[in-house]
């Protein structure tokens, strides 16, 4: 996240600071607007969670689904991101960016279970 916020600031994307922003309160202590690690929380209900991030260049929002599957003998979590790009940035940002999120989310996932 380093090296994205340094290599970002000089296209003009924001800086949107570490991964050390999470912490162990409760998730029903969260609240829309909070900050949860590099996103904004949009919505919090007890089977989604809804993050994201909204610039000039791109929207992102990234929703975390738990639903009930085996007659609610056990949970799947289903992690879905949505991006809009605005403009060229967005789009030559999102260049090595996706192929990334294709490795990140299946190993985040993972270590759920």
């Amino acid at each position: 996240m380093n090296l994205r916020n340094q290599v970002g600031q000089l296209v003009g994307l924001k800086n949107l600071g570490g991964l050390s922003g999470l912490s162990d309160k409760p998730s029903a202590d969260y609240q829309q607007g909070d900050r949860v690690g590099i996103f904004t929380l949009f919505e919090n209900s007890f089977d989604e969670v809804l993050l994201g991030d909204h610039d000039k260049h791109l929207d992102v929002t990234l929703s975390v689904h738990r639903s009930l599957i085996n007659s609610g003998q056990q949970v799947r979590i289903t992690l879905t991101t949505v991006v809009h790009t605005h403009n060229f940035l967005g789009k030559l940002y999102m260049l090595p960016v996706k192929p990334m999120h294709r490795i990140i989310a299946p190993t985040v996932l993972a270590k759920l279970s």
